[in-house]
């Protein structure tokens, strides 16, 4: 498997793609409930499951396998997690995928080929932090940290840049003009003020 230290940073976009997570413990449950909001398609393998995982397996918003891991559940999945509380439970998983899928294993990263960094969502905003597994405890504290910086008013901030942006492409032809228009949204007076946003989308409109 891949050296973590020689990883790659990537977002990949999981709709409709095959999930199967390995484990019904509270990580397992951090890692679904990520996979479901990304829009995957998720089967979980565990003889139990958390309260809140059973509700959704419940309302059918993830399939549950309730029995032990074989390999035959992970033959056609995108993505595997495997977040079992059983260190031998997980490697079996690891050792069970092919090269063309992807594999996580929370206990021990160097079995698998990618991990999950720490992530801070605002909307469209996301910023993940990673130690390349040295200390996650640190990229936790690091996030917070930015969570700080970042506040919520950033999700309705890039609502309003995601507008704009699609605007100035659409009808502003002068490349120079567009560059000009869209650092001027960087400005600290629209992340705030639903006046200026409504005064820079009049602006566009008499264009």
């Amino acid at each position: 498997m891949v050296n973590l230290m020689t990883s790659y940073p990537l977002h990949i976009k999981l709709e409709n793609k095959e999930a199967v997570v390995i484990g019904g413990g509270k990580i397992a449950e951090r890692k679904i409930n990520s996979l479901l909001h990304a829009g995957a398609k998720v089967t979980v393998v565990s003889p139990a499951l958390t309260a809140n995982l059973e509700k959704i397996a419940n309302d059918k918003i993830l399939i549950w396998k309730k029995m032990l891991f074989h390999p035959k559940h992970v033959q056609t999945a995108f993505i595997v997690i495997a977040a079992a509380n059983d260190k031998k439970v997980n490697a079996l998983v690891a050792n069970s995928v092919s090269h063309q899928q992807l594999i996580n294993v929370v206990d021990q990263p160097e079995l698998g080929n990618f991990h999950v960094p720490s992530v801070l969502k605002r909307g469209k905003l996301t910023i993940t932090v990673s130690t390349e597994g040295a200390s996650p405890l640190l990229a936790k504290k690091i996030k917070n940290e930015l969570s700080t910086l970042y506040d919520d008013s950033y999700e309705s901030y890039l609502e309003f840049l995601f507008e704009c942006r699609h605007k100035i492409k659409s009808f502003i032809q002068d490349s120079a003009y567009k560059q000009q228009l869209l650092k001027e949204l960087l400005e600290e007076k629209y992340k705030n003020s639903s006046e200026e946003r409504a005064a820079f989308l009049m602006k566009l409109q008499n264009k």
